[in-house]
């Protein structure tokens, strides 16, 4: 089978084109490139500049800019949407340069900051028109003097699209070969007037989107936490990722023995009663564990609208009036499982009499202390989360020409606003408590009768959680101009200035802020600012017609943050002066070298500083107590709150006072090779390394360490038991150093054939060098490079795209395969028991390999009139399944990682382009 496939990949290959059209060429006329204030041509600079052009964005069949800039290969680690099932995503998806994060990579329009998903710089993609796009530039060198400091791992800047042109719509059905994930996008837009003709211009865009859900057990890859699989030694092995909170529920007895000792009993009577797990359930230790993963979503439902508008007004005197506004709505609506509940029971309660105290000794219940029944509500439902992301986005300048300076001042106001409305499955804890003590509800039963499912349908409660928000208002002066003639050509001058003011707001419902929801804590309101300021200057020197010498500086200064509702200043005040300097050579048309050094500068973002500290849900994946005899840790205090087998914690997050600015270096080495506009290879080398990077550690390096990370461990009293429970204080730290470098590197080759014009493309990010110094250590260092790492991610050691094009009259077709590396997988250990024996009965330990995964696209193009272009792809053509990985963290599928592989299928996509 594996053969058959390989050979399918190989004749798709053969027969049609592989690699995405040829680089395009340079363009003549001199504008404003991103790194740049300066006009010059996009092929001038020293940086590495990747562009996507209008052309190539509807070849790729895209339909949101994420799906269009995942598949680049020097995007590794964005925020995919899956991260909002069970996760913290919010609806949110994020560009991540090199696999630096998203906080690292700052994303633009039209040169412009936009108003982030976070309190610091993350902006979400999903509120980004794709279709009122030109191009989009990828700028790989890190610190930008122009946009900011922060600009550590690169820059993404959405052009959009201007100018005079008809009316078009264009149209996208989009339909999985298997259940789930049928969509359909549109939009409309047009472009009036002539700038230079007619004084003005305005470009519009309307654009509308859904896409369904696609559930777990609509996937056969995705649809259990039970996998059976067979390690490299040949071993039958189980891996199961489940949750103690189970129907019929688990019972938590703890008693005084007759020494007078604290004791617990762990005890599920449905399975003393019947001798088996109900369904969606398996049997370990005597206890039911909950197959959550089953009820889930693969991918989340969404929806989208948007309008962009852009328009332009020339002036007397030569000056011209630029404005953009941008309005989008998102909804995300993600699906998890029924409710966990862990619920005091009193022992003189009818359900305590009637289904635990048969199993219990009489010493037990002559010294009951009390129970705690861990108990999933499957007959509330699963729970539903909607994820509506906003976007008002406003800015207005002058362009103009004085005293011999081109001259550019903007002023923007951008929004982002994002609610939290639960749907379905939620509910309110007094209602429920009462309901539990009167017996109209029944933990121990396999279902509610009618008066049970009355009473969970009157706790339920839905609406609008909480708001989050935040604001960036700024203001930004520059300028450039000609100081001297060399031998090259003209040096120029540039210079500018900027003020800008951002902050993060939280409003809360009553029933956030008071914590009337089941098992939840009191929730608590913020509202945060700060102010930031620099300047800047870059000198561009043409040293002779073949070599050129850029230069920039920059200084900022970054404010405390401002808590107005404590009206105090949290945090400490930085500035820093940064740099960036650039050769590039060009010796002949066919051959250009360039390279470039530079640092950077990066204030941790507002909530990191200033976040109170408070509940957080429960860890994503399922752990053994840390706190054992087994690791010497049995006398600690917190020995007393374990529990058997597996379990999820509670997590508290919050904000650290105390953090340090991160300090990054970068720099840059490449050629460029072409000797004819048909033939052409790249390649970069990069390096960044990072100061004092800030992170919150990972649940599994806590988890896995207990004495290096005491300091995490806390007790909290359970909001539904009164009890106290392990809780894990997730808290950014200032970890030390990152350091990553790879290769990016691409050729194209375009000829004739039999059949038409062939164009091919390959390009690739290997990376060399990645990693980090572990939270807490003394110099420790740690990689995710080719493995899952102690950051819970991948940092994939090649990824590559392959195309081919073919154009003939008015037919083109592109194959196009997507590859990525191997990987070594989470390691389970046998302490954590996540794997066993096939019989269930010994904890194993092991790491397994994951394997490289590719997939296969293809799409073709007809235009049967001048103003009409018809499309069908079939994206992942050969219907390959994800690789099967093991991990246990991250959002809540099993058995594949949606961050690297889409759980989609084979999916046919048909498209309509037609202007009127």
């Amino acid at each position: 089978m594996k053969k058959n496939t390989r050979l399918a990949a190989a004749a798709a290959l053969a027969l049609l084109p592989v690699a995405a059209a040829a680089a395009e060429a340079l363009e003549l006329s001199r504008v404003e490139v991103t790194g740049s204030r300066m006009l010059r041509s996009v092929g001038e600079g020293s940086a590495p500049l990747r562009t996507l052009q209008r052309a190539e964005i509807e070849r790729s069949g895209a339909s949101t800019v994420a799906e269009l800039l995942e598949r680049l290969p020097q995007m590794q680690g964005m925020l995919a949407l899956s991260e909002s099932v069970g996760n913290d995503g919010n609806g949110v998806t994020a560009a991540s340069i090199h696999g630096l994060g998203a906080r690292y990579t700052l994303v633009l329009l039209d040169g412009q900051r936009l108003a982030p998903a976070d309190s610091g710089s993350v902006v979400d993609l999903g509120t980004l028109p794709l279709a009122a796009l030109e191009r989009i530039e990828i700028l790989g060198d890190g610190a930008s003097a122009l946009y900011g400091a922060d600009a550590i791992g690169g820059v993404v800047n959405l052009i959009l699209r201007r100018g005079e042109r008809p009316l078009a719509l264009s149209a996208r059905a989009l339909r999985p070969q298997q259940a789930g994930g049928r969509g359909w996008s549109a939009a409309l837009s047009q472009g009036l007037g002539d700038e230079l003709r007619d004084g003005g211009t305005l470009s519009w865009t309307l654009e509308l989107a859904r896409t369904e859900a696609v559930r777990a057990s609509q996937r056969p890859f995705a649809s259990t936490g039970l996998i059976r699989f067979r390690d490299a030694q040949g071993r039958d092995l189980l891996f199961f990722n489940g949750s103690m909170r189970t129907v019929p529920a688990n019972a938590t007895v703890s008693y005084t023995d007759a020494a007078g000792e604290a004791a617990t009993a762990w005890i599920n009577p449905g399975l003393q009663a019947s001798g088996s797990c109900g369904s969606r359930h398996i049997e370990a230790g005597g206890l039911c564990y909950y197959d959550y993963a089953s009820t889930v979503d693969v991918a989340p439902q969404t929806q989208s609208a948007g309008l962009t508008l852009d328009g332009a007004r020339r002036l007397d005197a030569g000056w011209t009036l630029r404005g953009t506004a941008l309005w989008r709505d998102t909804l995300t609506r993600a699906t998890v499982a029924p409710y966990p509940a862990d619920v005091s029971l009193e022992a003189g309660s009818a359900a305590f009499a009637r289904s635990l105290a048969p199993w219990l000794t009489q010493e037990q219940i002559d010294g009951h202390d009390g129970t705690v029944v861990s108990w999933r509500l499957q007959d509330a439902g699963p729970r539903v989360v909607d994820y509506r992301n906003r976007r008002m986005h406003v800015s207005t300048g002058l362009d103009g020409e004085a005293g011999g300076w081109q001259l550019r001042t903007r002023a923007l106001l951008s929004l982002h606003e994002q609610r939290q409305n639960l749907h379905d499955g939620w509910l309110l804890a007094a209602p429920f408590q009462a309901a539990l003590a009167d017996g109209r509800l029944d933990p121990f039963a396999a279902s509610q009768d009618t008066g049970g499912l009355a009473a969970l349908s009157a706790s339920g409660w839905r609406g609008r959680y909480d708001t989050a928000r935040t604001h960036l208002a700024g203001l930004e002066t520059g300028g450039s101009t000609t100081l001297f003639e060399l031998p090259g050509g003209p040096a120029q001058l540039g210079l500018g200035a900027e003020w800008r003011r951002s902050g993060w707001s939280r409003t809360l419902s009553d029933t956030a802020r008071s914590g009337a929801l089941l098992s939840s804590d009191a929730q608590t309101a913020a509202d945060l600012s700060r102010d930031s300021a620099g300047a800047y200057g870059e000198l561009a020197l043409p040293l002779r017609r073949d070599m050129r010498l850029d230069a920039s500086l920059r200084a900022d200064r970054i404010g405390p943050v401002q808590d107005h509702l404590a009206d105090r200043s949290i945090g400490r005040s930085a500035s820093e002066a940064t740099g960036r300097i650039g050769w590039r050579w060009q010796p002949s048309a066919g051959l250009m070298w360039r390279a470039a050094a530079g640092t950077g500068f990066r204030a941790p973002d507002l909530l990191q500083v200033a976040r109170a500290e408070q509940d957080y849900g429960v860890t994503a994946g399922s752990y053994a107590c840390p706190f054992t005899a087994a690791n010497g840790l049995g006398s600690h205090p917190y020995a007393a709150l374990c529990w058997p087998g597996s379990n999820q914690i509670d997590l508290l997050k919050g904000g650290n006072p105390d953090l340090k600015p991160e300090r990054s270096s970068h720099w840059s080495a490449g050629l460029r090779l072409e000797p004819s506009a048909d033939l052409g290879f790249g390649a970069d080398l990069w390096s960044v390394r990072i100061r004092d990077a800030v992170q919150e550690i990972s649940e599994q390096l806590i988890l896995n360490d207990p004495v290096r990370y005491a300091s995490l461990y806390t007790s909290k009293t359970s909001a539904a038991t009164g009890t106290e429970v392990l809780a894990l204080r997730q808290l950014p730290v200032n970890i030390g150093r990152v350091e990553q470098r790879g290769l990016d590197w691409q050729a194209h080759l375009r000829h004739g054939s039999p059949w038409g014009r062939v164009t091919h493309r390959i390009e690739g990010t290997w990376l060399l060098h990645s990693r980090y110094t572990v939270p807490g250590s003394d110099g420790e260092w740690a990689s995710s490079l080719g493995r899952f790492g102690l950051d819970d991610r991948v940092a994939f050691r090649h990824v590559v795209a392959l195309s081919a094009a073919l154009e003939r009259g008015r037919w083109s077709h592109q194959a196009r395969v997507n590859w990525r590396s191997g990987y070594q997988d989470m390691v389970q250990t046998e302490a954590g028991c996540a794997v066993t024996s096939a019989d269930g009965l010994s904890c194993m330990a092991v790491e397994r390999r994951v394997p490289s995964h590719w997939t296969l696209d293809w799409t073709s193009r007809w235009q049967p009139r001048a103003d009409l272009t018809l499309t069908l792809s079939v994206l992942n053509l050969l219907d390959r399944d994800p690789p099967l990985t093991l991990r246990t963290s991250g959002a809540h599928m099993i058995g594949f990682d949606p961050r690297y592989a889409s759980g989609q299928g084979r999916t046919l996509q048909l498209g309509l382009d037609w202007r009127f």
